[in-house]
């Protein structure tokens, strides 16, 4: 390390700059959490990146626009042929990462997000090395962690080149900072390190004050993926079927699209608004008193990232507890079960229409003061660089008593 400072190459999913919003619906919550994370990792530590692209962004970086991104040293292409193109991606990382070590020395932490077959290539050649920096994974959905994957499974995973079962891959690494507290327990089971850094929220706004007076029904809303395990379907039953007065609004983007299209014509309750920006859904919400979040139990080890947009609305949440979306949220979040999802939302619908709006608005802004003080980019990344300065330390000893 240089001056104390962490020296960190991070594969990234995120965007160049310039480039994102011409593709809202590719890899948009992966792109600005990482963005912002490794923006702010590069505050303090020496932070270098390389990205892992989309095959829609082929020959179209250009024009650039003014969206944040991170500026790569080297980007690697999702193409087809797959097996030729993740081959000549692997062989591309493994020169960019010797040459790098010859010319400014070894990183003190390799940072890899989740467990795609380049980089986890890249991993198993690397612990391979007599020596070589940190292995930290950076965990965010991981639905087969856990899982008893059956012998055809493995084996056909044996026969794929370059492909590993995502319980063979996670352990790969020397470290894990996970999304979701429930992974936990895979790992320290394994005594792997382990941090738990939910994400924080992508984006500043501050919202309007609300109106004095308050009159009418409450009225729910959601923005998100639009598809069958985001529960979007279940939730539209539950609001019909809680027969509440109020209204649900719904943008997002999915298979679910054109079923939504649908639904919004012949129900006057529900309205679809179709597909926005990420940063745009901050002030679609303030048409809302109350913003769903129904997550269902096989996200149990990933995190709703999400929940960060909806707490900086200053909104009040209803939400399952799936990944610990309670831990952020607190106390005053109002939750209900993921293993009834449909049943007990309808209930809760309930519930929460019969509500005080200025009890709906207080829990909304102490959400939102909650996230703005706890889980803000800066103190999110603090606390990486805290785990991962103590995990390379003790990584160095161990290399050098070997």
């Amino acid at each position: 390390m240089t001056a104390g400072r962490l020296r960190i190459l991070f594969c990234s999913h995120a965007f160049p700059p310039g480039v994102s919003q011409r593709f809202p619906g590719v890899q948009s919550a992966p792109h600005a959490q990482q963005t912002h994370m490794g923006l702010a990792l590069a505050r303090l530590a020496d932070v270098s990146t390389v990205g892992w692209m989309h095959h829609k962004v082929w020959g179209h970086l250009e024009p650039r626009d003014n969206s944040i991104g991170l500026e790569h040293e080297l980007l690697l292409w999702d193409l087809k042929p797959e097996l030729w193109h993740r081959w000549r991606s692997w062989r591309r990382l493994r020169r960019f990462y010797l040459a790098k070590v010859e010319r400014e020395g070894m990183p003190d932490v390799l940072l890899v997000p989740n467990i795609l077959p380049v980089f986890n290539h890249f991993v198993c050649w690397l612990r391979r090395q007599p020596r070589r920096p940190l292995i930290a994974l950076f965990l965010a959905d991981c639905e087969g962690l856990g899982r008893t994957d059956s012998w055809g499974r493995r084996l056909r995973y044996k026969l794929k080149p370059m492909q590993m079962l995502e319980n063979d891959a996670v352990y790969l690494h020397d470290v894990c900072i996970a999304l979701s507290v429930a992974t936990r327990p895979y790992f320290e089971a394994r005594h792997i390190p382990w941090l738990w850094m939910p994400s924080a929220y992508n984006f500043s706004y501050k919202p309007p004050a609300p109106p004095v007076v308050s009159n009418g029904p409450i009225r729910f809303g959601y923005f998100g993926g639009l598809s069958e395990n985001s529960a979007t379907a279940q939730m539209v039953r539950a609001f019909f079927n809680s027969g509440v007065p109020g209204s649900l609004r719904v943008c997002g983007f999915g298979k679910s699209t054109e079923q939504l299209k649908e639904i919004a014509k012949t129900h006057p309750n529900f309205h679809f608004d179709g597909l926005l920006a990420p940063e745009d859904c901050l002030a679609w919400a303030q048409n809302v008193d109350v913003l769903i979040n129904p997550r269902l139990p096989v996200w149990a080890n990933s995190f709703s990232s999400k929940i960060f947009q909806y707490g900086i609305t200053g909104k009040a949440i209803l939400s399952t507890r799936i990944g610990g979306v309670d831990e952020v949220v607190g106390e005053n979040g109002i939750y209900f079960d993921a293993n009834d999802l449909e049943n007990s939302l309808c209930q809760k619908l309930t519930e929460v229409a019969g509500m005080d709006r200025e009890e709906l608005q207080r829990r909304g802004a102490a959400i939102r003061e909650r996230m703005l003080r706890e889980f803000n980019w800066d103190t999110q990344a603090a606390r990486m660089i805290d785990f991962l300065k103590t995990a390379s330390q003790a990584h160095r000893e161990g290399q050098k008593n070997s």
